[in-house]
């Protein structure tokens, strides 16, 4: 994707890929010539299509089966364990998207290519007088070596700000499975990223690479990275291979390690069973047999979990945000009990620095049930939404914040038959989101066709829904702030970019606010993930898997008015 203000490749830590020309703007094209030596001769080598939009994405799934992806022993006990939540993990690959490079001076720039003509259907065309001035400004800068590209920053008028490049050409879908992240992260100046192998740091306004710090080892690979940052402090679980069995912590400000704390004891702990909630200062930590509430500041023990297991009761499963919420499945084990074997779900706000329950919704299950709540239910954590699984389907719920009381229960129950999420656990689902009193949520029905629905939280009533397309997803964007219903809007039509939409709150007429180019379509599946930071889109993607020939990119910064 050509760009304004440009970025090259997603290299190693400390040092930059080598610049290169820029390539000219529209698709399909080789992938570009390396630094020395002649260029490819002939058409790529023929790859296999990846599916569209990575990984069984957007396709309907079976419902998972009660405890799915849940660690023994922390939300109800009684289920066995599954792989993962929406679908199969994959071991991640070592170093994948991170090939050795010649040595660079550390931080040097790697340079994309200036914008070229916009592309049929933007709303905006480049003045004639700027395109005379960024020809020059070519002519002029060529003479001082590819490294001068950097400087030129044109005129936005692509409806692209700056991007970064991997240098993954799109022949691995699977490897899009190896670090399934929320880390991406803002300080005052930077945009920090969670990558397989380490967090790099840019800066907001040019996407010039500010630090970069590999993950501790040689072959270590993130796995779960929770979306909060408070304290300018980033977290993040990473093991090697299938293992997920340590916690790092990064000042975003510098890209120095705080502290990196060793998960197993004695044991190896898997991906499929960690989770990390953040909220404020405090990380909580699902890792099989271990349970940690730490201090994100020097990862010193906040507050022990298991000390709020009751002999009914586990520690529990929680989900971190705007607030701490704890999720766990109780049943009465005391063979005495004329009610033995009877169980119940209980959901509770915690006070983050005392795990303390500050209020507890218990939920009655039906007889010989395992449970209907689980911690990969809560959708969201302020407002509390959550989706039960009951013998009589699936049901959207809401909480009141301040008395854990139900505020609401959605009708209709769900708004399509797949209310799911593609998140780690730990963390709010990023296919939901709330304005004002309206809660919207991205779903899946039929033939692949995903729809956004949008719910009163006070009646609990269907307000409006979208109609079904397939291959068609929405992230709301409640960061953006106010009322206003924004969301971010990808497809699989070829001819179209990625558009972040507004909707009326009353009917969900929807509007285009800003397209964008087909490039940040192609350059990214659907596992990418948009950040709303300061009225701009970062569009994020660790793992960029597209059709070979496509140049993958890692992120891309877009403006939100045309």
């Amino acid at each position: 994707m050509s760009t304004d203000g440009s970025q090259g490749s997603a290299g190693p830590y400390g040092q930059q890929p080598p610049p290169v020309p820029p390539p000219g703007y529209g698709y399909p094209q080789q992938p570009p010539a390396p630094p020395q030596g002649p260029p490819p001769q002939g058409p790529p080598p023929q790859g296999p299509p990846p599916q569209p939009y990575g990984y069984g994405y957007g396709g309907p799934q079976q419902a998972p089966p009660p405890g799915y992806g849940v660690p023994q022993g922390y939300g109800h006990p009684q289920q066995p364990q599954h792989q993962g939540y929406g679908h199969p993990q994959q071991p991640g690959q070592q170093g994948y998207g991170f090939p050795p490079q010649p040595p660079q001076p550390y931080g040097y720039p790697g340079p994309g290519g200036p914008i070229g003509l916009a592309q049929p259907g933007n709303a905006r065309k480049k003045p004639v007088g700027m395109i005379v001035l960024l020809v020059m400004a070519v002519l002029v800068l060529s003479g001082a070596g590819f490294g001068a590209w950097y400087m030129l920053v044109g005129s936005a008028s692509n409806n692209v700000l700056w991007s970064v490049a991997s240098q993954q050409k799109g022949e691995d879908v699977d490897a899009i499975l190896g670090a399934k992240t929320r880390g991406t992260w803002f300080t005052d100046k930077a945009v920090v990223q969670t990558l397989p192998n380490g967090v790099k740091a840019y800066d907001l306004d040019s996407g010039k690479q500010l630090w970069a710090t590999a993950l501790p080892g040689d072959s270590s690979e993130a796995c779960v990275a929770p979306e909060n940052s408070s304290g300018d402090i980033g977290i993040v679980a990473y093991g090697e291979g299938k293992a997920c069995d340590h916690v790092v912590a990064y000042d975003l400000r510098t890209g120095k390690e705080l502290w990196d704390k060793d998960l197993k004891p004695g044991d190896t702990t898997s991906k499929e069973n960690v989770s990390v909630a953040r909220a404020g200062e405090v990380v909580v930590v699902n890792a099989a047999k271990v349970t940690l509430a730490v201090k994100a500041a020097d990862g010193t023990t906040a507050w022990d979990p298991k000390k709020f297991a009751t002999q009914d009761c586990p520690s529990g499963e929680f989900t971190g945000g705007k607030a701490l919420i704890r999720v766990r499945g109780c049943q009465i084990n005391d063979f005495d009990d004329p009610d033995w074997g009877r169980n119940w779900d209980e959901v509770s706000l915690i006070d983050p620095a005392t795990g303390q329950a500050r209020w507890t919704y218990h939920h009655k299950v039906p007889k010989d049930s395992f449970g209907e709540i689980e911690g990969r239910d809560v959708i969201s954590t302020s407002p509390v939404v959550l989706i039960r699984h009951g013998d009589d389907g699936d049901a959207l719920f809401s909480l009141d914040d301040e008395t854990g009381k139900v505020r609401s229960q959605f009708s209709p129950a769900v708004p399509s038959e797949y209310v799911r999420t593609d998140d780690s656990l730990g963390g709010p689902w990023s296919e939901a989101g709330t304005f004002g009193d309206t809660f919207v949520i991205d779903v899946t029905g039929e033939k692949s066709k995903e729809l956004l629905a949008a719910y009163d939280l006070d009646s609990g009533k269907q307000m409006w829904k979208t109609d079904a397309v397939e291959f068609r997803s929405f992230h709301p964007l409640p960061a953006s702030g106010g009322d206003r219903i924004l969301a971010y809007k990808t497809s699989n039509d070829n001819d179209k970019g990625p558009e972040l939409v507004e909707f009326g709150a009353k009917d969900g007429a929807m509007k285009s606010v800003v397209e964008y180019p087909t490039d940040v379509r192609k350059g990214m599946s659907i596992s990418a993930r948009p950040y709303w930071h300061e009225d701009r889109l970062y569009v994020s993607e660790p793992n960029p898997s597209v059709v070979y020939g496509e140049t993958p990119y890692t992120l891309v910064a877009l403006p939100t008015t045309d």
